[in-house]
């Protein structure tokens, strides 16, 4: 099946993708459609008293479009049957459903599995156990099975979303260790709905952290050596996880001094008094401190711990001439959490996490008053309590500015859809399934990232995949506006997304690049990956073609094709033999994901 023959028609879509209007059908009543409408009901049991308000935005159910519009910025992908339940229903009750659920299972404990599964296959074939040791493609075994199969969903696209702000990186150190980069995204997941000052104390003591920022075996200041503190975790975790660089007001605009110049959230002097709080700290099962490799598999998933005769001892003064004691005896540990209290409670934290998450999960730009109004329930979740994830993810999916319907007319909302999401998306939409049945997906993830540049845990820097203020030069750049995910894509990346689209779609043969459990695996095609394509199968013929499409567009655009590229896609579809309805479905789902209505997500 030749999907790109028709490479030359989407990719010159692609080059306008930010100037098209996407359609979506008008609802009364949500978002900002109410204004001037005036509606009069009557209560059939009073003439005195007015009847049920129904078009102020509450109240309302979803409907079908709008149903897949929500689910796309708040999961990784659902299928044709989650949309049409969701349109039943409401999406604070959704939510609530979603934060309720507990973490389906352990990445660690799938990678364990896996492990164990691998031994056991070894031994049945005769083949030495010794030979086998656990790699990164384990990682993304046990990390796809977790995004397409775990009925938890919010969590898994919140989850993902924190792994883009607090980073590690398989790169350059990390490949070797896929326990600890599945403890690490056990944590997230964990960490989801919680509490950000819990967040951030698990993230500076995970064992993953402090080898990629450094923070493992950090010395106290030893002058007669010229030895002094690492600096990178004191820097990082200002700058790019909490605070950073200059103060802002609760919207995220800049504070300015008299003189109309930004004011620094810190300085050199800041960073040096911080990284001596992150002394003293090395594996979790070290006997004694720095040990410069772990002793254990378990060195990799225990939070690090604290030597208290390693810690730096003495006053230091942080964010906002915050003074850590001089503790004696020496408590490396309350230090630490000294440091992390005044970092959590920086007027700062709000409306920078606020920002970063919408960005992940809704839109690239969004206007000072949805920040604001984020950074608020950050500060108070209603209930007096700081910090409430959970409840800040509610607002976002929640907020105006994330349900209004007119947004799909603005050639500047939204945000390009990451890569590796389109994927994860196209296996959910579709039930993805190994025909064994073994929920083993045999993953790698490498020719997304050689191609894509994209897959999880796997920025070439801490600062993620792209930078959150990315502007591309154009139109957007001249407009003012920031379009992150666009520092990856280039015309390398498109033509190339192209390819891997192609590759996924093509008879499921490639849908997940296949990869031993381990060396001398037996291969059989009942371990691939498919794609259930029996409802739009069923739907391939020349009298139910625009309904398959108009199918798809649901799932895959939540209803966002404009005219235009429906009746273009329409017209490919039709010339695909009737007898192909294999082709026909491939192809149609290769032409809506390739379309700019699709990438442009609003």
């Amino acid at each position: 099946m030749q999907l790109l023959g028709h490479l030359s028609f989407i990719f010159s879509l692609l080059m306008i993708c930010w100037q098209l209007h996407a359609q979506e059908p008008v609802t009364l009543g949500g978002g900002s459609n109410f204004a001037n409408i005036t509606i009069t009901t009557s209560d059939g049991n009073s003439t005195t008293t007015s009847g049920n308000n129904t078009v102020n935005g509450t109240g309302l159910q979803p409907n079908y479009n709008s149903a897949s519009r929500f689910l796309t910025q708040a999961t990784l992908g659902v299928d044709y049957e989650t949309i049409t339940a969701l349109s039943g229903t409401s999406y604070s009750d959704w939510i609530d459903a979603q934060l309720a659920m507990p973490v389906s299972f352990k990445l660690l404990d799938e990678i364990d599995a896996l492990h164990q599964m691998a031994l056991d296959s070894m031994s049945f074939y005769g083949t030495d156990p010794l030979d086998f040791e656990l790699g990164d493609k384990h990682f993304y075994f046990a990390w796809t099975k977790y995004a397409i199969e775990a009925p938890d969903i919010l969590r898994s696209r919140v989850a993902l979303a924190l792994s883009e702000i607090f980073i590690i990186s398989e790169d350059p150190d990390l490949d070797d260790y896929p326990r600890l980069l599945c403890d690490y995204y056990d944590m997230l997941l964990k960490n989801a709905f919680g509490n950000y000052r819990t967040l951030i104390e698990d993230v500076t003591y995970h064992p993953g952290m402090g080898v990629y920022l450094t923070h493992l075996n950090n010395p106290k200041t030893d002058l007669a050596n010229n030895i002094f503190p690492d600096e990178n975790y004191a820097r990082e975790i200002m700058q790019l996880f909490s605070i950073g660089l200059f103060e802002m007001n609760l919207d995220g605009s800049p504070i300015l001094d008299t003189q109309g110049k930004e004011i620094e959230t810190y300085d050199d002097y800041t960073i040096t008094e911080l990284s001596k709080v992150f002394t003293g700290l090395s594996w979790g099962d070290a006997p004694f401190f720095d040990i410069n490799n772990p002793i254990s598999e378990d060195s990799w998933t225990q939070p690090m711990i604290m030597f208290d005769d390693e810690h730096e001892s003495g006053t230091k003064t942080l964010l906002n001439g915050f003074v850590v004691p001089d503790r004696d005896p020496v408590d490396g540990n309350a230090d630490i959490s000294d440091a992390l209290d005044n970092i959590f409670n920086h007027s700062n934290v709000g409306p920078f996490l606020a920002l970063r998450l919408i960005q992940r999960l809704v839109k690239s730009n969004p206007s000072p008053d949805y920040i604001a109004r984020i950074a608020s329930v950050f500060n108070d979740n209603g209930m007096g309590v700081r910090g409430d994830l959970g409840a800040m993810v509610k607002a976002i999916l929640l907020d105006q500015e994330a349900r209004d319907c007119n947004a799909v007319d603005d050639p500047y909302a939204g945000m390009l859809r990451e890569p590796m999401i389109r994927h994860t998306q196209l296996c959910r939409a579709f039930n993805v399934y190994v025909e064994n049945g073994s929920g083993i997906y045999r993953d790698d993830k490498d020719r997304m990232k050689e191609y894509l540049e994209q897959r999880p845990l796997s920025p070439p820097s801490v600062f993620n995949f792209f930078l959150p203020d990315y502007t591309p030069i154009g139109d957007v750049q001249q407009a003012g506006l920031v379009a992150p995910e666009f520092q990856i894509t280039d015309s390398r990346t498109v033509i190339t997304y192209g390819t891997e689209l192609n590759r996924w779609l093509d008879d499921d043969d490639d849908l997940f690049e296949y990869n031993s459990l381990f060396t001398d695996e037996v291969y059989d095609t009942s371990k691939e990956a498919y794609l259930n394509l029996t409802d739009e199968l069923a739907m391939a013929n020349n009298n139910d073609v625009q309904n398959m499409i108009e199918r798809l567009n649901l799932i895959l655009a939540a209803g966002q094709l404009s005219d235009e590229t429906r009746a273009t896609i329409t017209d490919i579809i039709l010339q695909v033999p009737e007898n192909q309805p294999q082709a026909r479905v491939r192809m149609a789902i290769f032409l809506i994901m390739y379309s700019p209505d699709y990438l442009i997500f609003k």
